[in-house]
C-alpha cells in the first residue's frame, strides 16, 4: 500500500507484518494483519485522536501536547501521521486504528470501554512456553 520499511516477522504468517512508524519513540511499529479481503493496522501510538486520520485533521489540544511531550522525533512523528492519514483516506480495504482511542476500540471490540469482556477471566493469563 506504499508504506516503507514493512517487515515480515520470522517465525509469524505472512499476514502479519511490521510497519515502521518512527518517530513517537525510538523503534516505534505499527502491526498489519492481513484478512480475506481486507487490512487491519494497529497504527499503535503514531495519533492518540482517530480525528487525526480525517481529511482535515482534528485533535485535542490535551492529547496534542502529550504526543508533542512524548515525542522523540517531531518531524519523523508528523511524516509518520501524515502517511498514515493518507493511507486512511486511499484504501477503503483498511481499517486503521491506534492505542488510544476509545471510540475506535469500542467500534472494532463491539461492547463499551468499560464493559467486561465476555467470558474474561478474574485470575492470571497463563502464556505457554
Amino acid at each position: 500500500m506504499g508504506l516503507e520499511a514493512v517487515s515480515a516477522l520470522r517465525g509469524l504468517p505472512p499476514e502479519i507484518l511490521m510497519v515502521h512508524l518512527p518517530g513517537h519513540t525510538h523503534g516505534h511499529a505499527g502491526v498489519a494483519i492481513r484478512g480475506d479481503h481486507d487490512w487491519l493496522l494497529l497504527a499503535g501510538d503514531a495519533y492518540f485522536d482517530a480525528r487525526e486520520m480525517h481529511a482535515e485533521p482534528r485533535c485535542t489540544p490535551g492529547l496534542r501536547f502529550y504526543q508533542w511531550m512524548m515525542e522523540k522525533d517531531r518531524r519523523a512523528r508528523l511524516h509518520s501521521r501524515e502517511r498514515l492519514r493518507e493511507l486512511a483516506l486511499r484504501e477503503p480495504q483498511l481499517t486503521l486504528f491506534c492505542s488510544h482511542d476509545p471510540i475506535q476500540f469500542e467500534a472494532l471490540a463491539g461492547r463499551r470501554l468499560g464493559d467486561p469482556r465476555v467470558g474474561a477471566g478474574t485470575g492470571p493469563v497463563e502464556v505457554a512456553g
